[in-house]
């Protein structure tokens, strides 16, 4: 054999060798588990950095959220090169935004990072900044969409982040509304642990493992590179889209697939997918996404609320966690230190897929079903907790569902025999009214009506007490809160508490047992009490609603919702004023 030629072979597979050794040096190192630590929790006064490494966001908004993090308590400081624009959409050029990043996280006093927007761009980032250098002084970095790959580069450099709202966000909501503030509360320490509604397309099962993923275009293309965090063993795949056509989906998750991701799933659990084209005729995003994950035999979780819709839920990234997936619903736990929160995600999402919040057909004006009620709509008026007209309340008139309406009206001709008329105090609020009271609770200075109808309660604490939420029952359209009248009197029967008073006096186990009907006059924490008269005729209004189908609430006396009520997963948006 020639020499020359006899060497060739040779020489060609001391190349192929030394091609496949970084190849086959990640492939081992990849499965191992992510082992990542949680960032201190921020303390009143931390220093908060704002950065743009995406799409350009304007200074305008980015003084907003400033605005926002100040009223949290934190020292909002702004990247020096935000504001700047590169070209038709980038937040500067790659190197200025990769400077600002690496201001941020070099800044010891600096304890978490907040994007200011996703779009494009970070990307460029991932392979020109060391993993080690976000390890180095390690800090919560917040954002979703395109901050995907910032989320996946920090949980391979062993560092926990949170996908959630950001900076435009928090500056378009005030950083009142429900993902703003659990993001905030996440900062600070309170954990939610969540509990999530059934969704049929689940995959009942329990596993354990490190959550990663975000935006699946977003962080597909990090397969293979310092940022994959999904070649590592016992992961809880997270993923959610927004305007992609279905089958280019299909190819990113197989794409994934064939790239052995699934095989180191315990579990998968698919967000929202906003505003995708459906162009292969799968009824949903979740049905095609099914039948590749089903043969894995590992849990699946449909539905949850977090992705590019309005509710937003944040997700520790890099955390432990546990998915127990049931027939009747499913819990998603984070395994790390910090104050526990349950937070439940039932109502946030409208079950119905034709959302009709804008249609207004199925309702009526609750007067012209039952002629006898007397109005007085206290948030039409300046007379309510938050002092001022609200949101939403265009008239001074009450409307519900027809189905709910009908049920008050069997209430009315049974209590009108007792010598009672029926006085409504508010029926159907549209949810813009709901994000007003969200808003005012956030302000916390504003105690304007405080000793007219909260004199105890720390304002701060409205939400956590549940006297404030970013969903009401009233929205579905058949709630109503009302009181009874005496015609003998021509006066509010003494129900011995006023409507929307926050405090233990409001609840109807208040003074005795709402079960029984027994009087037993135990006194409130603040020493009020009420007499046997006046929680008997709490109990004759209690009765009266009972018979006719609508169920309490714990909290107030006043309050009921029809137990078969026609929309129990959809949120309204119409404002309120006589139906023509």
């Amino acid at each position: 054999m020639n020499r020359k030629h006899f060497w060739i072979p040779i020489a060609l597979m001391a190349i192929f060798l030394i091609v496949l050794q970084p190849i086959a040096a990640y492939a081992q190192g990849s499965k191992k588990p992510l082992k990542c630590t949680t960032p201190a929790y921020l303390r009143p006064g931390d220093k908060v950095a704002l950065i743009s490494p995406s799409y350009y966001s304007s200074t305008e908004n980015t003084r907003k959220a400033a605005k926002v993090l100040r009223g949290w308590g934190f020292k909002p400081v702004i990247g020096p090169n935000v504001g700047r624009k590169h070209l038709t959409h980038y937040a500067g050029t790659a190197e200025e935004r990769l400077a600002d990043l690496r201001w941020a996280l070099q800044n010891t006093d600096v304890k978490a990072i907040i994007c200011t927007r996703g779009g494009y761009g970070t990307l460029h980032l991932a392979g020109t900044l060391p993993l080690q250098e976000m390890s180095t002084s390690p800090k919560w970095i917040v954002g979703y969409s395109d901050i995907t790959t910032l989320l996946n580069m920090e949980a391979s450099a062993g560092v926990m982040g949170i996908h959630g709202v950001m900076g435009c966000n928090i500056a378009g909501r005030g950083g009142a509304d429900l993902s703003c503030m659990l993001m905030r509360d996440l900062l600070k320490g309170q954990v939610p642990q969540y509990e999530v509604t059934a969704h049929p397309l689940n995959i009942p099962g329990r596993a354990s493992g490190i959550l990663v993923g975000g935006n699946l275009a977003t962080f597909v293309p990090l397969l293979g590179t310092q940022a994959d965090a999904f070649s590592n063993t016992d992961i809880i795949l997270f993923l959610e889209e927004v305007e992609e056509t279905y089958h280019n989906i299909d190819r990113l998750f197989n794409i994934m697939k064939l790239n052995g991701v699934l095989a180191h799933c315990k579990g998968v659990v698919l967000g929202d997918f906003t505003d995708c084209n459906n162009d292969v005729g799968y009824e949903s995003v979740a049905t095609m996404l099914r039948q590749y994950i089903e043969p894995y035999n590992i849990p699946l979780l449909c539905g949850f609320p977090a992705g590019h819709e309005k509710v937003n839920l944040p997700l520790v990234m890099g955390a432990p966690v546990t998915l127990d997936v049931r027939t009747d619903g499913a819990t998603l736990t984070f395994n790390i230190p910090g104050e526990q929160k349950t937070v439940r995600t039932e109502g946030l999402r409208p079950l119905q897929t034709d959302k009709p919040e804008l249609d207004a057909s199925q309702y009526v004006n609750i007067t012209d079903v039952v002629p006898d009620a007397i109005l007085e709509i206290r948030y039409y008026s300046t007379y309510n907790f938050v002092g001022q007209r609200i949101d939403g309340y265009e008239q001074p008139t009450a409307l519900m569902t027809k189905r709910a309406a009908d049920s008050l009206k069997a209430v009315s001709d049974d209590v009108m025999r007792m010598g009672y008329r029926l006085k409504i105090y508010d029926a159907y609020r549209p949810q813009m009214a709901v994000d007003h009271f969200v808003r005012w609770a956030a302000d916390i200075p504003d105690t304007l009506m405080r000793r007219y109808f909260y004199p105890e309660v720390d304002k701060s604490l409205l939400f956590d007490q549940g006297y404030i939420a970013a969903k009401s029952g009233h929205t579905r359209g058949s709630t109503v809160d009302l009181t009874l009248f005496d015609m003998a009197t021509e006066k509010e029967v003494d129900m011995g508490g006023t409507f929307d008073w926050f405090g233990k006096e409001s609840h109807p186990d208040f003074g005795g047992n709402p079960e029984t009907g027994v009087y037993d006059g135990k006194p409130s924490p603040a020493g009020r009490t009420i007499t046997e008269e006046q929680f008997r005729n709490r109990m004759i209004l209690r009765a009266a609603m009972l018979r006719h189908g609508f169920k309490p609430i714990d909290e107030e006396w006043w309050h009921f919702t029809l137990k078969d009520e026609p929309y129990p997963g959809t949120y309204f948006e119409f404002p309120v004023m006589k139906i023509e």
